[in-house]
């Protein structure tokens, strides 16, 4: 199944043999791109054991989203645009929450309300706050010597992320931010960029780095 999928996304972005591409005809593709990739991920959701390789994958699913999420918000918001109702849009448009707005907030675009669907939401599929959410659950079933009584690299650095959002005062920085006062929700983006990078090198240090040590072939003596 997962295979056809892929086949038929190469299938549809072969180029064209005669005539040029146009805008219509990459938005027609961009959309049936969406689809497959929605149909592929729900192959693997719904048919793929919860072994440790599932973990893996959606550890990586999780952090490349958490990186996009971030530079959504900073490409965006910082510095806050003069006119950003349209941006508004363009954000929940993008972290494919522009329906979960409507029927929370009805039509009233504030940047409070927007940051938190966007970045505080548990309960969102495309927030912050539930990869994060993901990450440290995934990061928890990953083996490791149960005999040890400290967190290890990866759980600490997952846990840190979690709360950091967790204690995030939206309101607050949502007025401090439309005031012209950029720092919370800069250092915030800084911190949430520096610290996943390291979260994903903890996790390929301990589990997927298996570096042998090196032999010059003078050292090999015959036999």
């Amino acid at each position: 199944d997962t295979w056809r999928i892929i086949h038929g996304i190469d299938e549809d972005f072969r180029p064209a043999e005669h005539g040029t591409t146009t805008l219509s005809d990459l938005l027609a593709m961009t959309d049936e791109l969406i689809a497959k990739f929605s149909a592929f991920s729900g192959v693997i959701m719904e048919s793929m054991t919860r072994t440790q390789a599932f973990h893996f994958l959606e550890l990586g699913r999780r952090l490349e989203r958490s990186l996009q999420i971030i530079s959504l918000v900073k490409n965006c918001f910082i510095p806050m645009p003069e006119f950003p109702g349209p941006i508004f849009g363009t954000v929940l448009e993008v972290a494919d929450s522009l329906m979960t707005y409507r029927a929370r907030y009805l039509a009233n675009r504030q940047l409070a309300a927007v940051l938190d669907l966007v970045l505080t939401d548990e309960t969102n599929p495309r927030a912050l706050a539930f990869q994060f959410v993901q990450l440290v659950e995934h990061v928890e079933q990953l083996p490791r010597d149960q005999t040890s009584p400290d967190y290890a690299a990866e759980q600490r650095l997952a846990m840190s992320l979690l709360h950091s959002v967790r204690l995030m005062d939206i309101q607050a920085i949502a007025e401090v931010h439309a005031l012209g006062d950029h720092e919370p929700l800069e250092r915030l983006t800084a911190e949430w960029e520096s610290q996943l990078p390291k979260l994903a090198e903890a996790i390929s240090h301990r589990y997927l780095v298996h570096a042998a040590p090196s032999h010059q072939l003078a050292d090999i003596s015959p036999q």
